[in-house]
C-alpha cells in the first residue's frame, strides 16, 4: 500500500489548522511548543504531498508580508462510516469533516455480518474512486459505531444493539476487503475526539454526554478521551439503576438513565401516551415533533430527560473537578426544551462548571460526519501514515478485483 509517513508533530499541526484555519509558522511554533526547524520540516512534508497550501497576504507594516499555511481544499480527505441504530451511511469527507459524497448503506441490526462488511466495503471503494479524482491523500476509513467498540483490536464489543455483530473484527475485515487503512470507535468516544479535533475553543478537560438511542458519557482529560479500565461509555447511562422498579434495562437493573432518559425511552413513553405513531425510526424528527407539541406530557418527557442527564453530569463534573460539560446527541441537538432544562440545572449555585451543546459547538456541521472523521484522524495520529491517492494504478487494481 502506497503511503506517506508523517513526523511526530504532524497530527497536532493538522488539528490546529482544522480548528483555526490559516496560521503562520511562528504561530504554529508557539502553539505547539516546538522549534522552528521542526515546523519547517513538517510543513515541507505536508506541502510536498498536497495537504497544505501557502498564502502570502498583504504586508501590515515594515518587512515582508506574512505567509500563512492552511489545509488545501484538494489535499487531505477521509471516508467516514456511520453505523447507528436508526440509520447508516458512508461518506467522503473533506479535510474539515465536510461531506462531499454520501451513500446510504441500508444496513440494520438484522443485517448478517458478512453482508454488512461487503456493503460497507463496496461503498468505501466507490467513494475511494471519487476521492482519487478530487484529493491527494486519504487519512483512513473511520467507522463511528453506535455501540461498544475496541479501537486497538478493531472490533465490536458489548453492549450493542447489533447483537449478531458482537466480537466481530469489522475494521480488520473492511480493511481486508478494500485494502485501505480502517479503524473503528464507539460513537461517544468519537464525538469526544471530534470536539478535541474541531472545536476552536480547545477545551482540554470536559465531560461529554451523548443522549441518543442510548446514553453515553465520556471524559476528556488533557485533550484525550478517558474511560477507565472497561472502556464503556454506556456506564453513564446506567446511573440510577435499582434492584426493583418499573422499567427493566439490559444492565439487569431498573429505572436507570437508559430506560428513563434515552431517546428510545422517550419514544416508547410517547407511544404509550399516543403522542406519536408506533415504531418511528426518524429519531431527530421525532424529538423535534415532541418539542413543538402543545401537549404538556411531551414537554415533560423532554424536560425530565434533560434535567436528569444534566444533573448527573453536573455531579460527575463537580466530583472530577471538570470545568465544562458538553451535551449532545439527538435529544440535545433537536430539543430546545431539553437544552433549557439542562441550562437551568447548570445555573444552580455552588459550582464553576458550565454547559455547552454540540449543536452550538458544531453549528451548521453534521456531528456524525465529524465523529467519523475524528476516527480516521485518530488512526492517522496513531500510525502517522496516510494513503496516497495519486497511486491510481494500485487503487484501480483494488476496484477491478472487487468488480470480478
Amino acid at each position: 500500500m502506497a503511503h506517506a509517513d508523517f513526523s511526530p508533530v504532524t497530527p497536532a499541526m493538522l488539528s490546529k489548522l482544522t480548528k483555526r484555519g490559516g496560521q503562520t509558522r511562528i504561530s504554529l511554533q508557539t502553539a505547539l511548543g516546538v522549534s522552528g526547524p521542526t515546523i519547517a520540516r513538517a510543513t515541507a512534508e505536508l506541502t510536498d504531498i498536497g495537504i497544505l497550501a501557502a498564502n502570502t497576504g498583504a504586508a501590515s507594516g515594515k518587512g515582508r508580508p506574512a505567509e500563512t499555511i492552511d489545509l488545501s481544499a484538494t489535499g487531505l480527505c477521509s471516508i467516514g462510516i456511520s453505523i447507528r441504530a436508526d440509520r447508516s451511511s458512508a461518506r467522503l469527507l473533506g479535510a474539515r469533516g465536510n461531506a462531499v459524497e454520501c451513500i446510504e448503506l441500508g444496513i440494520t441490526q438484522e443485517t448478517p455480518y458478512q453482508e454488512a462488511v461487503a456493503t460497507i466495503g463496496d461503498s468505501v471503494l466507490r467513494l475511494a474512486s471519487i476521492a482519487a479524482e478530487r484529493f491527494t491523500v486519504l487519512a483512513a476509513v473511520g467507522i463511528s459505531f453506535f455501540g461498544s467498540a475496541d479501537y486497538e483490536q478493531g472490533k465490536i464489543t458489548t453492549p450493542s444493539t447489533f447483537k449478531a455483530w458482537h466480537h466481530k473484527p469489522i475494521a480488520r475485515d473492511v480493511e481486508l476487503f478494500t485494502g485501505l487503512p480502517t479503524a473503528i470507535e464507539n460513537y461517544s468516544i468519537a464525538l469526544v475526539n471530534a470536539v478535541n479535533w474541531f472545536d476552536a475553543e480547545e477545551p482540554a478537560d470536559f465531560f461529554l454526554v451523548v443522549a441518543d438511542y442510548g446514553i453515553g458519557g465520556v471524559s476528556s482529560i488533557a485533550g484525550r478521551h478517558f474511560l477507565g479500565p472497561e472502556r464503556r461509555p454506556s456506564g453513564f447511562g446506567h446511573i440510577g439503576s435499582r434492584p426493583t422498579g418499573t422499567r427493566l434495562c439490559h444492565c439487569g437493573g431498573y429505572d436507570c438513565q437508559m430506560t428513563t432518559a434515552s431517546v428510545r425511552a422517550i419514544r416508547d413513553r410517547a407511544e404509550e401516551y399516543g403522542l406519536v405513531a408506533p415504531g418511528r425510526g426518524d429519531l431527530g424528527a421525532l424529538i423535534r415533533d415532541l418539542d413543538t407539541m402543545e401537549d404538556g406530557r411531551a414537554r415533560a418527557l423532554l424536560d425530565d430527560a434533560g434535567d436528569l442527564l444534566a444533573g448527573n453530569a453536573l455531579t460527575l463534573c463537580r466530583g472530577m473537578g471538570l470545568p465544562l460539560c458538553v451535551l449532545g446527541g439527538v435529544l440535545f441537538d433537536h430539543s430546545a426544551s431539553a437544552r433549557q432544562a439542562a441550562n437551568r440545572r447548570f445555573a444552580d449555585p455552588g459550582h464553576n462548571c458550565r454547559a455547552r451543546f454540540l449543536a452550538e459547538v458544531f453549528s451548521g456541521r453534521d456531528t456524525d460526519d465529524l465523529a467519523a472523521t475524528s476516527v480516521a484522524y485518530h488512526h492517522l495520529s496513531q500510525t502517522r501514515k496516510a494513503y496516497l491517492l495519486q497511486h491510481q494504478q494500485e487503487l484501480g487494481s483494488l476496484l477491478l478485483r472487487r468488480a470480478r
